[in-house]
């Protein structure tokens, strides 16, 4: 059985590679502002068609990334409350990890009302950027 310190390292690891990704993600939604800028300065249908599949595909890899971080979040709180019903004494933050979490909830891309309206604001910053006459 883990001990509750293996258990924080296996969540904070993989939060920070979450974070790393976001990181990169954060990165290309500028690039995707950046070519939705130009592109939508010009006519040619064909670039802008080629720019919203990109754009799109990195709104669905922020997508993709929040829900990891939602599993890992609440895989760790399943962990947590799975060691707390062998009779494991665990920490007040292991505690309030599964009190804010639905532990053992499973791998779901439907994101949560916040992430959802940061997610569709970008998509229509860059829709209305590369389709919209200025």
């Amino acid at each position: 059985m883990p001990t509750e310190l293996e258990i924080w390292n296996l969540y904070w690891a993989a939060g920070t590679s979450v974070g790393i990704y976001f990181a990169a993600l954060a990165f290309l939604v500028w690039v995707s502002f950046r070519a939705c800028n130009l592109i939508g300065e010009t006519d040619n249908t064909l670039g802008k068609a080629i720019v919203t599949v990109f754009c799109l595909t990195i709104d669905w890899n922020l997508n993709i990334n929040a829900a990891y971080y939602e599993w890992i979040h609440n895989g760790t709180a399943g962990v947590f409350s799975a060691i707390k019903e062998q009779g494991v004494e665990i920490s007040s933050g292991a505690q309030t990890l599964i009190t804010n979490s639905n532990p053992g909830l499973e791998f779901n891309m439907i994101p949560d009302i916040v992430t959802g309206l940061f997610i569709l604001a970008i998509i229509a910053m860059q829709m209305t950027s590369i389709w919209m006459k200025k």
